[in-house]
């Protein structure tokens, strides 16, 4: 065997040992490398449980804080009820009629002018119960005055549209006098009220006693705002005490009509009065 030959057996002996032991060193480290990360893993896990244990302890903290505010808030609560001489349900119905006075009055302000004239008594009911509401010791809630003021605002737009005078036609038919016209049910549904129908008319007709068939008499309903109708039984006292709330206050109607009144013991049915500012 030559020299070279012998060289290459004694290297491809030295393979079979050294590259076997080379391949169980890489194992070993790969091995090392995997506890490494697994402990790692091991004390990021501890970490979150520690992190876990520690919300839930925030939390439970939170929750008894939420507790303890909303027994605070329910205490509170109680007391402001006290204070407005309610209860929650009280307080609920309250805003519930302000509700629906605000929405009504929403409907009032869309109506055509007479449409609103035949509602002009449930107007005057509103602008009565919205003082009433005002007073109410439970206005004093924020939402409350809100529609409060809601309330106003849409009361003042009805108001300046409502009519408080209306005018209709009537067509006269044989056998009609104004007497007969005052008294039907669909006109004012009282006699007495003829001598207005009359005062209306001038133009056309010359005596009170004398109208003719197909004449078109115009019919007027309510009176202009600071006027008053005089009605069947009334006399000053009892208009003082419907205006003014004020029955001694009779000689301020009486002062400011007293062209057509002659004897303040004696009005008459459909006068109309002028009604001084209170």
């Amino acid at each position: 065997m030559t020299g070279l030959n012998l060289f290459r057996v004694i290297c491809c002996a030295v393979a079979l040992f050294v590259f076997p032991q080379k391949g169980i060193a890489q194992m070993a480290m790969t091995y090392d490398e995997y506890k490494m990360k697994l402990t790692e893993q091991e004390q990021r896990l501890e970490g979150l449980k520690k992190s876990l244990l520690e919300c839930q302890t925030a939390s439970n903290d939170l929750s008894n804080q939420i507790s303890s505010l909303d027994t605070q808030i329910s205490e509170i609560k109680q007391q402001v009820y006290g204070l407005v001489e309610s209860d929650e349900a009280g307080v609920n119905e309250y805003m519930q009629e302000l509700g629906r006075v605000e929405s009504r009055l929403m409907g009032l302000r869309d109506l055509p002018d007479d449409a609103l004239f035949e509602v002009r008594d449930e107007v005057d009911q509103i602008e009565a119960r919205i003082p009433e509401l005002k007073a109410d010791k439970r206005a004093c809630f924020p939402a409350a005055q809100a529609k409060l003021a809601s309330i106003d605002q849409l009361f003042e737009q009805v108001k300046s549209r409502m009519p408080r005078k209306r005018v209709r036609q009537y067509s006269v038919v044989r056998g009609d006098n104004l007497w007969r016209i005052a008294k039907k049910d669909d006109i004012y549904g009282d006699p007495y009220l003829w001598p207005r129908i009359y005062v209306e008319n001038r133009d056309k007709i010359k005596h009170p006693d004398i109208i003719y068939p197909k004449w078109v008499l115009n019919i007027p309903f309510g009176v202009d705002l600071n006027q008053h109708l005089v009605m069947t039984g009334e006399n000053l006292s009892s208009i003082a005490g419907k205006v003014y709330n004020d029955v001694t206050k009779w000689n301020r109607i009486y002062q400011a009509n007293k062209t057509q009144i002659f004897d303040p013991s004696m009005i008459f049915p459909a006068q109309l009065f002028d009604i001084p500012a209170n």
